[in-house]
């Protein structure tokens, strides 16, 4: 994963967000749909509705000709990746 600059998941079966989560750990935006929550919580400004091919099609020209958006994107995702998916914050919901 880590070989490719921007990752998608554009498939209305949301009962996995993991991409949505390794593209966070590693820093690289993904756009995908607005329903499956990692996609929501990790990169709201890439979170797009089912089907939105035009929004995901401006999303990729945009992040591939404006750095600093990109850069944006995936510093945002780390952090909040580092701050809501951590051992500590997941055991805490288990215990919850």
């Amino acid at each position: 994963l880590n070989r490719y600059k921007i990752g998608y998941m554009l498939t209305p079966a949301i009962a996995s967000g993991s991409f949505a989560l390794n593209c966070a750990y590693l820093g690289i935006p993904c756009i995908g749909y607005a329903k499956a929550d990692t996609q929501r919580i990790l990169f709201p400004d890439l979170a797009i509705d089912v089907f939105d091919n035009q929004k995901a099609a401006e999303l990729t020209t945009r992040l591939m000709t404006d750095e600093t958006f990109y850069n944006e994107i995936a510093t945002k995702a780390q952090l909040i990746y580092s701050k809501e998916f951590t051992k500590h914050t997941m055991l805490n919901l288990l215990k919850q």
